[in-house]
């Protein structure tokens, strides 16, 4: 899925920026935060995955505050009445009378007073990281904090606004996940939201936000969730499920190490699941049957070594740009692309071995010589990349296929019956650390003949015509017909 088109709303004359993904009866709306940039989230490719898997259960609909990322530039930092009426402008647009809210830190005080102000539009309430007192002149310690941590937070805060841009704010949200790949990709993240200047208005807004006396009005469940290592204090956000009637606290697991920022978010988005479609995730969610591609150039070190670098990386990059578009042309997915070789992914195997076989002809149109393996079963999502023994098994075809050759295993075959493509047996083989012998057919056309049927209407006699007719002017009457036939055929059994 490519990052979805940026619509408009407009509010008071400046243009609000949003995005909507996915359908179905359900609806999800996400209050991103001052560094969630619309488009960019879409470039890592664990938050990609996020968002394409958000769009599988429900209508998804993201946007930032006003005036920040893709929205108009404005003159003020938008009160909590101006943002709860933005978040409805937003609903309304899109025809949205009910939705799971998900907010992010400081966007959580507006959907919790839109929660409670018009709880017949919120059907429930994901908070992450949030804290829902004043930090900074405020007439009473706030709850959950010692004095040391609110001075920590201000201060890093702060600090990171003065080098906005720079993605110090990386350890300020998960320090787990502050490594120096993560803060490039958050350093982009906030230069695209907002100058520094606004960076340090909306910082100062959210340092006196107190919503604490809304709370208790929210009527729907709501889930309160906080990474381990957060500078947020476990005791100041479960003060906040606590004064929600229904709000629970969730500490999520800590992020594994080496984590992208996707990977950090991946417990976040079970929980808006859970709450969006109250049921909980199967653990087997992301297992589906796929067909898999690989391909492969043949002899590339030799075709390297005789026309140079510079033009052998030229040629390859025309062919994966071949291989990419011929993929999707077919209904595929690119999944990686290593080195000389490339995975791809279908939904059935009759597009797959169609498009290995278009590759290799255009490979050969190159001046190189392409190999491919197909095979098909079950495979499993983690996050962008798909895993499974289905994988390393048409990996091993691949490599044991000739030079212009498309292998593939017997399941294939089986199921590609009726399509036209034809094969040669290649007899069994053995597959590098895939246990048993695996009987192989190579591709030998595209266009082998059909089996036709007749075009020809069922011949009915008098009765069956009757009986047609009964059954669709009064199907009653023929089921009334058919249980006393069916009870009198028990009886004679007896």
């Amino acid at each position: 899925m490519d990052s979805p088109e940026v619509q408009y709303v407009d509010r008071e004359g400046s243009a609000l920026a949003y995005q909507v993904m996915g359908g179905g009866d359900l609806d999800v709306v996400w209050f991103f935060e001052l560094n969630m940039h619309l488009d960019l989230l879409w470039t890592d490719p664990q938050i990609h995955y996020l968002m394409e898997r958000g769009s599988t259960f429900g209508r998804t609909v993201h946007f930032q505050r006003r005036g920040l990322g893709l929205s108009d530039p404005v003159d003020h930092v938008p009160t909590l009445d101006e943002q709860v009426s933005d978040v409805l402008a937003v609903m309304d647009q899109v025809g949205i009378q009910r939705a799971t809210l998900v907010g992010v830190a400081s966007t959580c005080a507006a959907l919790c007073l839109l929660a409670a102000r018009e709880p017949e539009r919120v059907t429930g309430l994901v908070l992450i990281q949030p804290f829902a007192e004043s930090l900074v002149d405020a007439d009473h310690p706030p709850s959950g904090w010692d004095p040391g941590e609110v001075a920590r937070y201000v201060e890093g805060w702060r600090a990171a606004a003065e080098t906005w841009g720079s993605g110090n704010s990386t350890a300020l949200w998960d320090p787990a996940v502050d490594s120096p790949y993560n803060r490039r990709l958050m350093a982009l993240l906030e230069r695209c939201s907002a100058p520094p200047a606004t960076a340090r208005a909306n910082l100062e807004w959210i340092f006196r936000l107190d919503y604490t006396q809304v709370l208790p009005s929210v009527q729907c469940p709501a889930r309160v969730l906080l990474v381990p290592d957060s500078p947020v204090p476990r005791a100041a956000a479960r003060h906040v499920a606590d004064l929600i009637p229904h709000g629970r606290f969730h500490l999520l697991p800590p992020a594994p190490p080496g984590a992208s920022l996707g990977e950090a978010w991946t417990p976040v988005l079970d929980h808006v699941e859970e709450v969006a479609t109250g049921a909980h995730r199967p653990a087997d969610a992301d297992r589906f049957l796929a067909a898999v591609l690989f391909t492969d150039i043949v002899g590339s070190t030799e075709v390297l070594a005789h026309i140079g670098d510079s033009k052998y990386a030229s040629l390859r990059a025309t062919h994966e740009r071949e291989v990419r578009d011929t993929v999707e042309r077919a209904g595929g997915r690119v999944v990686n692309v290593t080195g000389d070789g490339t995975f791809s992914t279908f939904d059935g195997p009759v597009a797959a071995v169609r498009c290995a076989r278009q590759i290799c002809l255009g490979a050969h149109a190159l001046g190189i010589e392409v190999r491919a393996g197909v095979h098909t079963g079950p495979v499993e999502r983690a996050g962008p990349e798909i895993t499974g023994m289905t994988v390393h098994t048409g990996a091993r075809i691949r490599a044991d296929a000739g030079p212009g050759e498309v292998l593939v295993s017997r399941a294939v075959r089986d199921l590609v019956v009726g399509s036209g493509l034809s094969f040669t047996d290649r007899g069994e083989r053995q597959l590098k650390g895939i246990p048993g012998s695996w009987p192989l057919y190579a591709l030998a056309g595209t266009d082998h003949p059909t089996r036709t049927v007749p075009r020809n209407p069922p011949s009915l006699g008098m009765i069956d015509r009757a009986v047609l007719r009964t059954a669709k002017r009064a199907p009653g009457l023929l089921r009334a017909a058919l249980s006393v036939g069916n009870a009198r055929q028990r009886r004679n059994a007896h």
